[in-house]
């Protein structure tokens, strides 16, 4: 980093600025600046103003960030936004309910969809199980239920395997939890009914 290069914002508020000019040109710190504009914060509040009030865990900013980049185009930006938050994570680790490896269980968006898409499914599985975990732990601690997304690619997972006992399974421990706002409860438990069907099928078949 260039002595003479300076930033401030919320780059300069999670102390990541030799980050920033290391990892990215000119054209592409340009872009990411202009991109980034979350509703109601002033414009290219990533690198200009100070930042007073108390912040979140940089790698959960930075996941917040990369979301702002999920075409294909940005996905190479993306990526190294993404390899920060996890080696931020594994240098100051954060151990309370809701994180799993350091991170918080709302960061893991891009591992799982990796694993996902390169057919490692034991290693997504288990990834899967111990996001559920933490969101249940949060779930306890916070009572404002559990974030259904994690049950959902584990119940997928299970129906494209033909396991239906533990999609099942998975299903009904959701079905047990306090649940957070929105249409995807509903949709799990309308799943959990059909799961079942699918499972009297298969064992009628099978006999």
């Amino acid at each position: 980093m260039d002595k003479k290069e300076k930033v401030e914002g919320l780059i300069a508020f999670y102390r990541l600025e030799e980050w920033w000019f290391s990892s990215f040109t000119t054209d592409e710190r340009e872009y990411i600046d202009s991109r980034y504009q979350p509703t109601g914060a002033p414009p290219r509040r990533l690198t200009r103003g100070i930042i007073l009030e108390r912040g979140q865990p940089a790698p959960e900013f930075l996941n917040g960030l990369n979301t702002w980049f999920r075409s294909i185009k940005d996905s190479v930006i993306a990526e190294r936004i993404h390899s920060k938050l996890t080696e931020l994570a594994k240098e100051h680790p954060i151990i309370k309910p809701g994180y799993y490896g350091g991170r918080h269980f709302t960061t893991y968006v891009r591992d799982f969809e990796s694993l996902k898409k390169s057919g490692k499914f034991i290693e997504l599985e288990n990834l899967l199980l111990e996001l559920v975990k933490a969101t249940e732990a949060e779930s306890v601690l916070d009572g404002m239920g559990v974030a259904p997304a994690y049950y959902s690619e584990l119940a997928i997972l299970y129906r494209k395997q033909k396991e239906y006992f533990k999609e099942i399974s998975i299903l009904e421990r959701f079905a047990k939890q306090k649940h957070a706002r929105g249409v995807m409860p509903a949709k799990l438990l309308e799943r959990l009914g059909k799961a079942k069907e699918l499972l009297a099928n298969q064992t009628t078949n099978s006999g």
